[in-house]
């Protein structure tokens, strides 16, 4: 890949109020809302670009009385091979993807901004496409036109993390009563949202998405057995295989475990039909197993082959 060009957008970050009329602002409150914009810029780029460009958002603070401001320099650099650029693959530049999030006055009634503080916390209804990458968003007896690209930033719960994270948050601290985003300082404001919206820019709770469910049949060695209700059991499938927690269907086989008719020695195995669910969580990818039947328990010791024919007793 090579290096084709920059793109540079400069941005005035201001928050206001009475605990900032000394030009102070807590590092507690600034840096995770400084990270933030840098998260909420580069999640909006990886959605919409890809890895066809990279952005980076570098700070230097500026003051005014009663606030405190700090200048954003926002750089995309686009990455290509020249057959890319003929082929005229497209890439959405650093003013349009600051434009889509509301940071500037670039179709600002309709950008991520504008489309949260519409939902206050609500949930959207209907999804109604209106064509040319246009759609109307319905809950109840409102609707908001928007665009479909706005709509995959809006449901991304890492970027919405990002969005609560450089507004919600600082405006939930004593003395800081607005946030705004200008141009440049001096500028006409683009973006203002007061403390009492604050709640309306927290992301929602996040959706674990199912990718896969199978059922396998599979030996599995013992590590832990949970023998009260509800607690999970350990296993592994050996060969240093990672451990992983399970929960037992089988009643049959619980039952005999509470009437000590199976008995349990160290690293015993056990045949068992597995269930396990993958999904996607905000963590990451992550794993689910249920033990839905115990065909076989056997120890962990080797038998001893004695190579004899003992014939047929017959």
């Amino acid at each position: 890949m090579e290096e084709v060009k920059d793109d540079m957008l400069r941005l005035h970050l201001v928050y206001d109020g009475p605990a900032l009329e000394e030009h102070r602002m807590d590092v507690r409150a600034l840096a995770p809302a400084l990270l933030a914009v840098g998260d909420l810029v580069e999640r909006a780029n990886e959605i919409l670009n890809g890895d066809q460009a990279k952005v980076s958002v570098n700070v230097h603070a500026s003051f005014k009385t009663g606030s405190f401001g700090v200048d954003l320099e926002t750089m995309q650099t686009l990455w290509g091979r020249i057959q890319d650029l003929v082929s005229n693959h497209h890439v959405t530049s650093i003013a349009t993807l600051c434009g889509l999030l509301g940071l500037t006055a670039r179709d600002a009634a309709r950008s991520v901004v504008a489309v949260v503080r519409w939902m206050r916390g609500r949930q959207i209804t209907r999804v109604e496409p209106l064509g040319d990458g246009v759609v109307r968003l319905h809950i109840n007896d409102e609707h908001l036109d928007t665009e479909e690209r706005i709509i995959q930033l809006v449901r991304d719960y890492k970027l919405r993390k990002a969005l609560e994270g450089m507004i919600s948050e600082p405006l939930e601290r004593e003395g800081i009563d607005s946030v705004s985003v200008l141009p440049r300082k001096g500028g006409e404001v683009v973006m203002h949202v007061e403390r009492d919206e604050a709640p309306y820019f927290k992301a929602p709770p996040a959706e674990d998405e199912i990718l896969d469910e199978d059922t396998f049949v599979a030996n599995l060695q013992v590590v832990t057995v949970a023998f009260q209700d509800g607690n999970k059991w350990r296993f592994t499938e050996g060969g240093g295989g990672n451990a992983f927690f399970a929960n037992v269907l089988d009643e049959a086989f619980l039952k005999r475990v509470q009437l000590n008719q199976e008995n349990f020695a160290k690293d015993d195995i056990i045949r068992a039909k597995v269930c396990r669910r993958q999904r996607i969580t905000p963590q990451g990818l992550r794993a689910d197993y249920e033990i839905l039947e115990v065909i076989d328990h056997r120890s962990a010791s080797p038998k001893v082959q004695f190579g004899i024919d003992f014939g047929d007793p017959s």
